[in-house]
């Protein structure tokens, strides 16, 4: 006994209540059913290509930054074209590649292979954009050092910059202090006078030691300064560590992600199923039987048209024959009946009417529906009716075999081939399978050609 939505879910019919819980469970259906795994699909086809060409980008970039290295004397434009080439040419390997992976009616060697294809160049571009990261690194470190003075250096760490004002002090001291040492005091300092001497002497001495004192504190200083300095430089180095990382694992997940179209194949690989995968391709393989019957079916008809209009052409022809040997013959006849009447007895003189003969034209005895002969074995004839005396045109359908010999006659059907085939090796016919002949040239052209 099958229960209803209502007593499943306690809600009542109708109510607004069980309209939402509708729209919860198709939700959920959704989510967990087969529509759910082509929103994911369609989402990753979304975002492939843009990776793809970011993949492309970030390649090209670490070529480049590979031959900046490697080939200094290039051009900034060879560099980037063949940066590009490169790039867009592994890409395109590595797709092709990945849609090899999962292609079943392909031999185990050649899946082989193409799978060292794809890891070799998958791991070679990994392996470029860590190279390329230490390039960058180790570039923007130099220029970093190379482009940072002490003013800078003094804003980004106020400790150097106080050190080096003291530094400055410390240099002026012993500026100064150097300066008492004066010319007359280096006089005095040799004197003759014991007690002017000994008291130069002392005086110098004093300022040597402070002098000392002041060089140790300046070196101390600018010790301390270089340690300021160090410290920047590995402040530099791992900024700049932690910004190539970034790039690097950006790049990475670039070249993962540009590889979507492998994860999209997988699914529809791993949710498919093969009987109704062959059953699809098998219908499809009926469709394409089918739109080519229709095509032939739609050619058959066009040649049907054509050929009822050939014939109604021909039946007009034969209607025109017809009446101008009914008017021919009713002259002929007023003329014998007005000779009777004005000549009652015979005149041998007088010259005896033309036998009246039923006339047709000659384009109209060719167009007859049987089979002329070719007893004489003339290829012109043939050609001409073939061609019906030129009425067909070129790429039009030829006179058909029956309408032109005696098949059963071994004699005109081997006289018949041997022309066909003739006039298929000039290229003047081309025999269509199931259709018969079609004219390749036109009827002049023909008739030049044998």
């Amino acid at each position: 006994m099958s229960s209803t939505l209502s007593d499943v879910t306690d809600t009542k019919a109708g109510t607004t209540e069980q309209g939402a819980l509708k729209t919860i469970h198709r939700n959920y259906n959704k989510l967990n059913g087969f529509e759910a795994m082509l929103h994911i699909i369609n989402r990753y086809k979304f975002v492939l290509y843009p990776f793809i060409i970011l993949s492309i980008l970030g390649s090209a970039y670490s070529f480049y930054n590979d031959y900046v290295q490697a080939f200094p004397m290039m051009s900034d434009y060879i560099k980037i074209t063949q940066a590009l080439f490169f790039s867009i040419m592994l890409e395109i390997v590595r797709d092709g590649s990945i849609i090899a992976l999962f292609n079943a009616k392909m031999h185990w060697m050649s899946r082989t292979l193409v799978s060292l294809i794809f890891i070799g160049v998958t791991g070679y571009l990994f392996n470029t954009h860590i190279a390329t990261k230490n390039i960058i690194e180790r570039n923007a470190i130099d220029y970093s050092l190379t482009h940072q003075d002490d003013k800078k250096l003094s804003v980004t760490n106020p400790k150097f910059d106080t050190a080096s004002q003291e530094l400055g002090e410390l240099q002026k001291d012993l500026t100064s202090k150097r300066a008492e040492k004066t010319t007359e005091l280096i006089a005095n300092s040799t004197s003759i006078h014991t007690k002017k001497r000994n008291d130069a002497l002392t005086r110098m001495d004093k300022i040597e030691r402070e002098v000392k004192d002041i060089q140790k504190d300046i070196k101390a200083k600018r010790a301390e300064i270089d340690g300021y300095k160090k410290d920047n430089i590995t402040d530099i180095e791992d900024n700049q560590k932690l910004i190539s990382n970034v790039l690097l694992t950006t790049l990475l997940i670039i070249e993962s992600l540009a590889m979507l179209g492998a994860v999209i194949k997988f699914i529809n690989k791993d949710n498919a199923d093969k009987e109704v995968a062959k059953h699809s391709e098998i219908m499809e393989s009926y469709e394409n039987m089918s739109e080519q019957m229709r095509k032939t079916n739609d050619d058959l008809g066009t040649m049907l048209s054509k050929d009822v209009e050939r014939a109604g052409k021909q039946n007009v022809a034969f209607i025109k024959a017809m009446a101008d040997n009914r008017k021919m013959f009713q002259e002929q006849m007023n003329e014998v009946l007005g000779m009777m009447s004005s000549t009652p007895t015979f005149n041998f003189s007088q010259p005896m009417p033309k036998p009246i003969k039923a006339t047709v034209t000659a384009q109209h005895q060719e167009e007859q529906p049987r089979p002329i002969g070719f007893r004489e074995h003339s290829k012109e004839k043939l050609v001409k009716g073939l061609f019906q005396d030129g009425y067909l045109k070129e790429n039009d359908k030829l006179t058909s075999k029956s309408m032109l010999i005696n098949s059963k006659d071994r004699t005109e059907d081997k006289f018949y081939k041997e022309v066909m085939k003739e006039l298929a090796t000039n290229g003047v016919v081309e025999f269509k399978a199931g259709h018969g002949y079609y004219a390749k040239v036109s009827f002049d052209e023909a008739l030049r050609v044998i």
